[in-house]
């Protein structure tokens, strides 16, 4: 599953989906560009997701929101002082990490804790580390690429009652008294390190500031000021001093909608039930960065916000979750490989009464592609404590503030999630020893390139028919291609099904006699012969066919 993964990111960096980011540079870490078809993938999905909610329906609106948001927003909403992950550092690799995705010690046969180096080089730097500064004069053994730190006893913490464990090491001099190293049941993920630090909050927001004098003068000017004073007074006195200027780059999309809940109910004469959907970009300073796309510091979400009154709440809950699931099944080649899973009580925030993640089962395991939440009225609640906005609804017999059923889907999982499950590899049952043909096989809807329009040569003859048979395409708003390469039709066949165009269409000799060509299905491979003009109308019976479907359902 692993080399089929490493397959499926090489042709997306070779078929233009993604690319590293300034990878001329040297590339920045866990940032992507995408690429003209990974944009038009990415859009295509996002099309899909805004027709169901906005354009279906008539309780859904739109918005977008600055991502640039101020102080107080977030600091009402809880993200300053709560949005937090654990972070902790290896001493010895110098990795920062998450406990809580951590794995246990492990331990080879002999009860010896192994460290895996990347190479045996760095294996000796890191043994010198260790006698020298880690834990000196303990018994190691170096073996390759491998340390092998000999163990005493090893006491696993006692989490239920806050008890930390112990790791106690073998010693080279046996009238030493004993090492031991704190051991919180968890080790570095990549060398299973057990020199670590204790685990300490990391605010996952990325702060910036919107001020037109520098607010590295004002940090010198206030740590100048206070320089008698210890560092914790320092950092104080400086936080104060730059919070009139002090933003942030959004980390999720909804405070947007939730502080314009007021403005919205009034511009557009909306009462409960009903949605604000928003698209756009979300920034986490992520402690680790992960699989590609699938978790990374700047990304998009697709969030859906719908206000119900209280005591609808649990239905609607309800009624979402499984909208949310169907949406992601209909777009599917493996429906199996996606399922819900609820939160328990200890995994859910605390102003919330139920969550649902949507999950696929990507080569690494199953990962989080959505979560509906049931968030209760905590949101509207805290802004409306921290302004005094009116978001209360008032109706003939009472006035209540909406409870809030979230949907939010991270568009950069879902397309990696897309194209995990569209991509084939399809062995040539005449010659095993082949290598297998890469198909894409997207929903297509969601295929970048709707068309390809395939002259059998380039000779002039073949320009006029194959430019009316591209217009015709175009003007449906379909994003169609003109390829005219001296490459064989099978091999332009072979193409563009790795990148998941659904038809091509090709124009031959007996083109220029009847003015027929001929459509190829990328799934099946059978070719139709129909005349040009027909072409524009199947493709888009076969386009509007999931479409009314999803209207229809």
């Amino acid at each position: 599953m692993a080399q089929k993964f490493r397959t499926l990111l090489d042709l997306c960096r070779r078929r233009g989906f993604l690319y590293q980011s300034a990878e001329i540079y040297g590339g920045l870490r866990g940032a992507y560009d995408y690429g003209p078809l990974g944009v038009e993938l990415k859009k295509n999905i996002l099309n899909s997701w805004w027709r169901r909610h906005v354009y279906y329906r008539d309780d859904v609106v739109g918005l977008d929101t600055s991502i640039l948001t101020p102080h107080h927003v977030l600091k009402a909403s809880g993200h300053v002082d709560e949005f937090t992950d654990l972070l902790v550092d290896c001493t010895l690799t110098k990795e920062r990490f998450r406990p809580d995705k951590a794995p246990q010690i492990t331990l080879d046969k002999d009860g010896h804790i192994p460290i895996l180096a990347p190479n045996k080089e760095t294996a000796q730097i890191w043994k010198s580390t260790i006698e020298e500064q880690l834990a000196p004069n303990i018994k190691l053994t170096v073996k390759g690429n491998c340390i092998l730190l000999h163990t005493a006893s090893i006491m696993n913490p006692d989490l239920k009652n806050g008890q930390v464990g112990e790791i106690t090491f073998e010693m080279k001099d046996d009238n030493q008294s004993p090492f031991i190293l704190k051991y919180h049941g968890y080790v570095e993920p990549n060398t299973n390190s057990p020199f670590l630090t204790d685990s300490r909050p990391f605010n996952l927001m990325f702060k910036t500031f919107l001020d037109p004098i520098d607010p590295i003068d004002r940090v010198i000017q206030t740590t100048l000021q206070q320089k008698e004073s210890i560092s914790s007074t320092i950092r104080a006195t400086v936080d104060e001093v730059l919070k009139p200027s002090t933003v942030y780059l959004r980390p999720e999309t909804a405070q947007g909608v939730f502080v314009n809940f007021e403005q919205v109910v009034r511009s557009m004469k909306m009462k409960p039930p009903f949605g604000i959907a928003q698209v756009g970009k979300s920034f986490r300073n992520e402690i680790r960065l992960e699989h590609g796309i699938f978790r990374t510091p700047e990304f998009e979400q697709l969030e859906l916000e719908y206000f119900v009154p209280p005591s609808h709440s649990n239905s609607y809950f309800d009624y979402w979750r499984k909208e949310r699931f169907r949406w992601w099944l209909e777009h599917a080649c493996h429906p199996e490989n996606f399922r819900q899973r609820d939160h328990t009580k200890d995994e859910m925030a605390h102003y919330a009464s139920g969550c649902t993640d949507v999950e696929y089962l990507y080569p690494w395991g199953w990962g989080e592609v959505e979560g509906v939440a049931n968030r209760g009225h905590y949101d509207l609640t805290q802004h409306i404590q921290n302004t005094g906005a009116n978001f209360k609804i008032s109706e003939e017999s009472s006035s209540y503030v909406p409870h809030v059923i979230e949907s939010s889907c991270g568009l950069n999982r879902a397309m990696l999630a897309y194209l995990c499950d569209a991509f084939h590899q399809i062995e040539d049952e005449n010659d095993k020893g082949k290598p297998p043909r890469i198909v894409l096989k997207l929903d297509p809807r969601f295929a970048p390139i709707k068309c390809a329009v395939m002259p059998l040569t380039g000779k002039p003859e073949f320009n006029s028919l194959t430019q009316k048979v591209a217009r015709s395409l175009r003007c449906k708003g379909w994003y169609t291609v003109v390829e005219s390469q001296k490459l064989k039709i099978g091999k332009r066949y072979y193409r563009h099904d790795e990148i998941g165009t659904p038809w091509c269409i090709t124009i031959d000799y007996q083109s220029l006699e009847d003015e027929t060509v001929t459509i190829r299905d990328r799934d099946t491979c059978k070719q139709e012969r129909l005349h040009w003009k027909e072409v524009q109308q199947v493709i888009a019976d076969k386009l509007m066919k999931g479409e009314a479907e999803e209207l229809l359902d």
